[in-house]
């Protein structure tokens, strides 16, 4: 299905955008029997309403308590978050650990943090958002992976051609080092002040009205992976 997405649209059996409209149409008759049986589990009181994306999304009501969200839309809704929600996380967190490879010292820093977050836990004991809050160096490293790896397809960094921006003067074929000197070099630094990093320069969760709803998402997703990657693997 995902393939279909970067293809070109053309409606014939042996192509990629035809094999993805059916592979769509199974993915979407599999969330509507799910829709089903969520509603049926309600109806009985053997689900509640937030206990997932689905029994939420149903569960909504208007004053006139009639429902806001249509079937159609919740599958919409849970299918993107189903594309977004997983190809994203996984590419961030491989190459998060690929950079930890490359640079010793970097993964010492994060191994030394989550180390100690991992000492105040009690066996067995989950992570809270407390402890993820603890990850700043760790969530510096993640964002320094976002400002070096386009995570989907088309997030290109090299300038195709000279540009101007209001101070900024841009050069073909460079990356612009006003903005961050050394683009090339891997250093989670730069983002121990947030407030030196110009505005709308750095937006790898898009910004304003079209920030990505999943911004917190990729980030409770990527810092637990490598909490439990890092202290129980080497």
């Amino acid at each position: 299905m995902v393939e279909g997405m970067w293809s070109i649209p053309v409606d014939l059996p042996f192509t990629h955008y035809n094999r993805s409209l059916r592979a769509c149409s199974r993915v979407q008759d599999m969330l509507k029997e799910l829709i089903r049986e969520k509603k049926v589990k309600l109806e009985q009181h053997t689900a509640t309403p937030h206990q997932d994306l689905i029994t939420y999304l149903l569960s909504k009501h208007n004053e006139e308590n009639e429902r806001v969200v249509t079937d159609k839309e919740i599958v919409h809704n849970i299918t993107l978050v189903m594309i977004v929600g997983h190809d994203t996380s996984s590419i961030l967190i491989s190459f998060v650990l690929r950079l930890l490879y490359k640079n010793p010292a970097v993964y010492k820093a994060v191994f030394l943090e989550q180390e100690e977050i991992a000492r105040s836990k009690t066996s067995g004991e989950p992570l809270t958002w407390e402890d993820l809050a603890r990850m700043k160096y760790t969530w510096r490293v993640a964002m320094e992976t976002l400002r070096i790896v386009p995570l989907v397809f088309g997030g290109f960094r090299l300038a195709l051609r000279d540009n101007d921006y209001g101070l900024l003067g841009i050069k073909h074929d460079t990356l612009d080092e006003s903005i961050f000197p050394e683009p090339s070099k891997f250093d989670p630094a730069r983002f121990e002040d947030q407030n030196s990093v110009p505005s709308y320069s750095f937006i790898p969760f898009g910004g304003g009205p079209c920030l990505c709803p999943g911004n917190n998402f990729v980030r409770i997703e990527t810092l637990v992976a490598i909490h439990y990657l890092v202290t129980q693997y080497s």
